[in-house]
């Protein structure tokens, strides 16, 4: 599961630079507002491929698929139930591909998504500890995820994406049974072309490239 990560350790100048080593970035430097703890619903930088370069476009977090258009984001009144109420903040990689609220996503609408860092948390209500899970080597972490836009009535139009999981394996399992699909920039290739197989990437979780420790 990914419920809460960090970007405060990510500058502009840092993210251009491994995007361009790939293929050129073709969009203007963005105010990225570094957060230490990200949460659902807020506009965080996400990157895709367009037209052979890189389209980098702030999203919010938790997809609200196509289909949806025409309809509110929010309740149009106290109680009214008509806004869009789904978890979508992640996808599973084992249901992404059918689900009718990701699928025309993954067939057709990949992005990767910097982070510095994700959360965990452990223990009991009450007294649960905060667990951080950075790279070992101290370099960006790259969410596999999801994208989408939609035309609401009261929000405009929408730009918005999630990011996949998986089962978790070797120690990350010690702390949730779901843990991020985190790709190498060798990898972006394979996830961004949704003509290709992406199953082998969405289930090598590598637990050996990431530390963790209770989070300050």
């Amino acid at each position: 599961m990914c419920g809460r990560f960090d970007t405060s350790h990510l500058t502009w100048a840092q993210i251009h630079d491994v995007l361009s080593r790939y293929i050129p970035v073709r969009t203007a430097p963005l105010n990225l507002e570094p957060s230490a703890d990200v949460r659902p619903t807020t506009a965080q930088l996400t990157a895709r491929i367009e037209d052979g370069a890189w389209t980098l476009e702030k999203m919010r977090w938790g997809l609200v698929p196509f289909w949806r258009a025409g309809k509110p984001l929010k309740d149009t009144a106290k109680g009214a139930g008509d806004g869009f109420k789904l978890s979508t903040f992640n996808a599973r990689v084992e249901t992404c591909a059918s689900a009718s609220t990701f699928k025309g996503a993954f067939q057709k609408r990949r992005c990767i998504v910097p982070a510095s860092a994700w959360f965990e948390w452990t223990g009991e209500a009450g007294s649960k500890v905060k667990h951080v899970f950075r790279r070992a080597d101290g370099g960006p972490i790259w969410f596999a995820g999801l994208w989408d836009r939609c035309a609401t009535p009261d929000a405009g139009e929408v730009a918005s994406f999630t990011v996949l999981t998986g089962p978790s394996a070797g120690r990350l399992g010690d702390y949730h049974d779901r843990a991020p699909v985190i790709l190498e920039p060798e990898e972006w290739s394979a996830w961004l072309d949704p003509t290709q197989d992406a199953a082998e990437l969405l289930s090598a979780v590598r637990p050996e490239r990431f530390e963790v420790q209770p989070a300050a």
